[in-house]
């Protein structure tokens, strides 16, 4: 009988112990047969308990069979629509089996003491001596089988680094013996989470055959095989984040920095040349962060401030590396001083050129808006042109910027979206763009350059009009002259009609200057000094962090968990006010490109739509203006004026109760911003558009 039982503890069944119930192929336990004699029912009872072990121990043997391969008619795997394989499951397989050899050795242990009969009391050896031999495995079995099962009936759940989830609650227990077991489990499945960290922030390369890790390549999402050709101006979208595979006992801003580094390696090693030996990391840095990472994953126990002390290291190295051999700040601001000079028109010189470029063109084209007769070659010699006698004409960023015309006709990247001010020029859709180059693409990706594209529109727009009513201005006061020999004779009505384009003129200008220095000042000026002081800051103190420390960081300890000087700040900087890499830097030139957006008011469809038809009704009283002879004969002319005029009022002060209201309820923009004061204050100092609104 003792045989017996210990062919039931190991999975088997005999004549006394038999699968129950026998008429499925799914069996829960081992049962005595009913007419077995010599058995009291208190034996019986305790028999049977200790052979449930061995069902648990044939199921999560026939668990492993399965995920191995071994066995196809797996009884669970009627749960399993399709079973994903993946290392994190073969290395909970693993895991198993060893505890599974430490039960089989128990049994050949208790075997051999009944052979020599070492439990033998009196000629018998008592059930209790072998319950406590097993005593352990009552607590165990019945969770590692409900482990399997959950995995069993939800794969999908369970695939990848999300397994760590599941283990990891089991964990959480009061009991030593299954929390020792779970965290056995754990470490073998953290071993291989180390594994895909230190493939991926170590050398940069992404080794997931089956697709478990939470860093994803999004080109082989809809291809086998891994896409060969690195595109440079979409780094950052290659390589993603996916928060579903993310553990839950791994903070999400770990996960983002080891996102950061690997996509950081990667990048500059697909971007660089082969020649560039410097824009490689370097072998004793690589050495140092493998050893990190190699001693981490040797620890039993899984800490999450190692963790996030190991990766701070290994992020603030790379980060410094590239800081000072790729992207350094002296580039990072000589680009967006370009961007500031030509997007933004901070050089008033090109500007004013650019428009009379325009205006010569426009002259000697018929443009329609059925047929473009005007070719791109045309309009980027229009800009050299334009470059003539200003700053640019020097400027050898100036040679990267070209225009676009935008045909509806072609298909166009879906990153390109016409802007509503894109055809106010030359009424057929026109952009700025931006030859962007390795590395500077690392932080200004095509996103930000529509963006600069629709500021530009904007831009160039208002700056046109502003500059044709200058003009009318000089127009009118040729014709005052030419007249003014007349005007002491005339009645104070008719003094009066002649000052009327005078007044219309002065309003429309007194409300695009107001539009356009606070643009530039309050908005673009402002915002682009922060972010340039920001990035000298960060370059500041990078400069210190060279001279100051050395290249190799402490290893960090659980026990201290000690910081490197790498980590350290100096008193006088913030962390708001220091960019720590280009990953910060093209967030924070993000933030800084959305600031201008809204301070510009584009990203109101109503302020944007209202400011657009200001300006049309600026552009014909502007033209009716211009071919006045200053007489008041022509009252049809002046009666279009007054109309206009009169469509004017209407629209600014559309605009200016929709931008008070918006001031006082922060709705649409996140809150009472700034800008609306100082742009208000600007436009009603004196209560004049208040009195229009009202």
């Amino acid at each position: 009988m003792l045989h017996e039982l210990l062919l039931a503890l190991a999975g088997l069944p005999g004549d006394l112990f038999t699968p129950f119930p026998s008429q499925t192929e799914h069996t829960s336990t081992f049962k005595i047969p009913s007419d077995f004699p010599f058995l009291h029912e208190a034996e019986k009872s305790s028999l049977e308990q200790l052979v449930v072990l061995g069902n648990y121990y044939r199921a999560i043997v026939n668990f492993l069979d399965f995920q191995r391969g071994r066995k196809a008619n797996y009884a669970d795997s009627k749960h399993v629509t399709s079973t994903p394989t993946g290392s994190f499951l073969q290395a909970l397989c693993n895991a198993l089996n060893e505890v599974l050899k430490d039960f089989h050795k128990t049994v050949i242990e208790c075997e051999t003491r009944v052979l020599n009969k070492e439990d033998d009391m009196g000629g018998v050896v008592p059930i209790s001596q072998i319950v406590s031999a097993f005593r352990v495995y009552y607590i165990i079995f019945p969770h590692l089988h409900q482990l399997t099962t959950e995995i069993n009936r939800e794969p999908e759940k369970y695939f990848g680094c999300r397994l760590l989830n599941l283990i990891v609650d089991k964990c959480n227990t009061g009991v030593p013996e299954l929390r020792a077991i779970m965290l056995r489990l754990l470490h073998a499945c953290h071993a291989v989470m180390y594994k895909h960290i230190t493939s991926w922030m170590v050398y940069g390369h992404l080794q997931d055959p089956f697709g478990e890790f939470f860093v994803k390549d999004v080109t082989l999402r809809d291809h086998d095989t891994q896409v060969e050709e690195f595109n440079q101006s979409r780094w950052h979208k290659r390589f993603v984040l996916d928060e579903s595979f993310v553990p839950n006992h791994i903070a999400p801003d770990i996960a983002k920095s080891i996102l950061f580094v690997g996509k950081a390696i990667a990048t500059v090693r697909n971007a660089a040349k082969p020649h560039e030996k410097n824009y490689c990391l370097p072998r004793s840095l690589n050495s140092l962060h493998l050893q990190h990472l190699l001693e981490l994953s040797s620890r039993p126990i899984f800490r999450q401030i190692e963790l996030e002390n190991t990766v701070d290291i290994i992020r603030n190295n790379v980060a410094q590396w590239l800081w000072q051999v790729v992207l350094t700040g002296d580039k990072i601001i000589e680009c967006l001083e370009a961007f500031r000079n030509y997007f933004l028109l901070g050089q008033g010189d090109f500007a004013i050129s650019l428009v009379d470029q325009f205006e010569k063109l426009a002259a000697s084209k018929h443009i329609s808006s059925k047929v473009l007769k005007i070719k791109e070659q045309e309009l980027n010699s229009l800009l050299v042109r334009a470059s003539v006698g200003t700053l640019a004409e020097s400027d050898l960023t100036f040679e990267k910027f070209r225009f676009k015309i935008l045909n509806k006709d072609d298909e166009m990247p879906p990153i390109t979206k016409t802007n509503i001010f894109d055809n106010y020029m030359l009424d057929i859709p026109l952009r700025l763009e931006y030859d962007i180059g390795w590395p500077l693409d690392l932080f200004v990706t095509s996103e930000d350059l529509n963006k600069y594209g629709d500021i530009f529109s904007f831009l160039i727009s208002l700056r046109r009009t502003q500059i044709r009513l200058q003009r009318a201005w000089a127009h009118l006061a040729m014709t005052r002259k030419s007249t003014s020999d007349v005007i002491g004779n005339k009645s104070n009505d008719m003094n009066s009609q002649r000052l009327m384009p005078w007044r219309v003129r002065a309003s429309m200008m007194f409300f695009l200057d107001c539009l356009w220095g606070h643009m530039q000042m309050d908005i673009i000026e402002a915002n682009f000094q922060k972010l340039v002081c920001r990035i000298n800051a960060s370059s500041a103190h990078h400069q210190r962090l060279r001279t100051n420390t050395t290249t190799e960081p402490d290893t960090p300890t659980a026990s201290t968990h000690k910081k490197t000087t790498y980590q350290e700040k100096d008193s006088h900087l913030t962390e708001k006010e220091t960019l720590r890499d280009f990953e910060d830097i093209r967030i924070g030139h993000s933030s800084y490109l959305g600031d201008i957006l809204r301070g510009c008011l584009l990203e109101s469809p109503i302020c944007s739509d209202a400011i657009k038809k200001s300006l049309n009704i600026c552009d014909q009283v502007c033209g009716l203006l211009e071919r006045w002879d200053g007489k008041l004969t022509d009252k049809d002319r002046l009666d279009q004026v007054v109309k206009l005029d009169k469509e004017f009022r209407e629209q600014v002060a559309f605009l200016f109760r929709t931008l008070s209201g918006v001031n006082k309820t922060g709705e649409g923009f996140g809150g009472p911003p700034r800008h609306l004061d100082q742009l208000l204050l600007r436009m009603d100092y004196s209560k004049w558009f208040s009195a229009w609104s009202n």
